[in-house]
């Protein structure tokens, strides 16, 4: 299982599938707004439906920013976007979308897999495998000269 290089690309990879859902309950919820305050024809709940479809357009625009910047870690893709490159044939969707799936998958399980590469990946930083600041310690170089 592959993981994040850093913390901040695993906060870029939870900021972007949380930003992507909430985008999608906005839309829903704003359509069902819209939908009561036509039919009560309440100018109100227009209103109301009206702010939230401009704070949506506001929140797509902060996941399109995040979700760019936010991908896997073994391909570089960025998997929160849609993308018109190939995707895994394996590759599984969730509501017609591969970017919901991920972001539920972040949200829920802290892990993904990646629908370009199909590769699994966890969300908890990957650890280092060598300490470099001993590489160049004072008792090593002695030791050699000796």
């Amino acid at each position: 299982m592959h993981h994040p290089r850093s913390i901040s690309a695993a906060r870029r990879l939870r900021l972007a599938s949380l930003l992507l859902l909430g985008n999608r309950l906005l839309i829903v919820s704003a359509i069902g707004i819209m939908l009561v305050s036509f039919f009560a024809s309440d100018q109100q709940l227009m209103i109301y439906g009206s702010i939230l479809v401009g704070i949506n357009f506001l929140l797509i625009f902060a996941q399109w920013i995040t979700a760019s910047r936010a991908g896997c870690p073994l391909c570089r893709t960025p998997v929160l976007s849609s993308l018109g490159a190939v995707k895994h044939r394996k590759a599984k969707r969730f509501l017609g979308s591969y970017p919901l799936r991920v972001a539920l998958a972040i949200a829920f399980k802290e892990q993904f897999r990646c629908p370009y590469c199909n590769e699994p990946t966890g969300m908890e930083v990957r650890e280092k495998l060598c300490d470099c600041g001993s590489r160049g310690s004072e008792t090593t170089r002695t030791s050699r000269r000796q």
